[in-house]
């Protein structure tokens, strides 16, 4: 029976979109302003470490502890103000997306002043400690100081703008890869909500072509074959409308029995069967409407040609991190659509769904076999499993 007949549980159907929502939710909370703060905890850290770091050399320089923390703090406190000045100009910098020489162009003269100014607030604090704390008559500058201090703010400004710009480029990057991302996800979004438009027509009409087949041969057998395809017409709506990608292999699996039934019908003891499946690949996620076509190819080229009819084998199972769906049909080579032929649109809207969802990772390989028949042998990935969908019943 289809599984719409049972009310079966829809709760492995994996909706298209779904998980692509949270990973590019996530992406962008990375990439935005999610680095401020431990960015700041960084900066406070490493001012506090310059501010320590002069405190100790100028008490080892035989500075009174009181006069060497005063210093520390009139060389720090300007190279604190230089820093946060150098990042603002690095955001300016990084809007205007200037390349390499550009940027040094405009951090030169900004370079300059800055350091000017953070060597005239040095400077003036340590006046200011000379003259109204410790009371002393004069005030020099050592050329010495002088070119200390000038050397420690440049290298602060040299620090600070290649760590803001490096840091700005990263989180640029990540942006750019997240809208990347969300882009991908809404075309491939796009791309197979087109193609199960494009399913849902051809296989109605395969369908409605057979019924219609069997009214004019055997009413009793088309009214039969009627509940059947309400089964299947309800699956691929729901499908359609709830635009499921993937779903588990038993759901596919009892959508297909359900097509064969109808088949059964149309085709009596000419056609017949021969299935198996794994319990562990049943429970396995699968694209949509991956099987059927694959069975409709082979009943339609490869038995209901014959007079005799013939067989056709299904097999699903799990070979190592693959799961292995297998069709196969007896017959003169037959069970290929041909060039151009309409039944050749399930298997070329499989092809390139299994392309969209699997990035190449899947496997479709068909061609005849040793005996004169035809194979089509269809490979998954089984990482690629919705989380929290392995299990079909839950």
């Amino acid at each position: 029976m289809c599984p719409d007949r049972e009310q079966r549980p829809y709760a492995d159907a994996a909706p298209a979109g779904a998980a692509d929502r949270f990973s590019s939710g996530g992406a962008g909370a990375a990439a935005g302003g999610g680095l401020g703060r431990p960015m700041a905890f960084a900066a406070a850290a490493a001012w506090l470490l310059l501010v320590a770091v002069y405190a100790l050399l100028f008490a080892l320089s035989g500075f009174p502890l009181p006069m060497a923390i005063r210093g520390a703090f009139a060389n720090g406190i300007p190279d604190g103000l230089l820093a946060l000045a150098v990042v603002a100009a690095c955001r300016r910098l990084d809007a205007l997306r200037a390349g390499g020489r550009g940027l040094l162009r405009a951090h030169l003269p900004r370079a300059l002043g800055l350091v000017g100014l953070a060597f005239a607030a040095k400077t003036l604090l340590l006046w200011l400690d000379t003259i109204l704390v410790r009371r002393e008559e004069s005030f020099r500058l050592l050329a010495g100081v002088v070119a200390w201090q000038v050397f420690i703010s440049a290298l602060t400004y040299a620090a600070i703008a290649a760590t803001s710009h490096a840091w700005l480029i990263d989180r640029r990057l990540r942006e750019e890869e997240a809208r990347a991302a969300r882009a991908e996800t809404l075309r491939a979004r796009a791309e197979l909500s087109a193609l199960r438009a494009q399913l849902n027509p051809h296989f109605v009409f395969n369908v409605l072509h057979s019924v219609l087949g069997m009214m004019r041969r055997d009413p009793a057998l088309a009214e039969a074959a009627l509940e059947g395809l309400g089964d299947l017409l309800r699956y691929a709506l729901r499908v359609h409308r709830d635009g499921v990608d993937r779903t588990a292999l038993r759901h596919e699996w009892e959508f297909m029995e359900t097509y064969l039934q109808l088949e059964r019908i149309r085709l009596g003891d000419r056609l017949q069967v021969t299935r198996h499946a794994d319990e562990a690949a049943l429970d396995r996620s699968v694209p949509t409407f991956c099987l059927q076509p694959l069975v409709e190819n082979a009943v339609r080229h490869g038995i209901a040609p014959r007079a005799e009819g013939g067989r056709v084998s299904i097999d699903a199972r799990v070979e190592g991190s693959l799961l292995r769906l297998e069709v196969s049909n007896e017959g003169e080579g037959g069970g290929a659509a041909a060039e151009g032929d309409d039944a050749g649109t399930g298997l070329r809207v499989l092809r390139e769904r299994l392309d969209v969802l699997y990035q190449g990772r899947a496997e479709l390989a068909l061609g005849p076999t040793g005996d004169g028949g035809y194979r089509v042998v269809l490979r998954l990935p089984l990482e690629m499993d919705p989380p929290g969908h392995e299990r079909g019943d839950e």
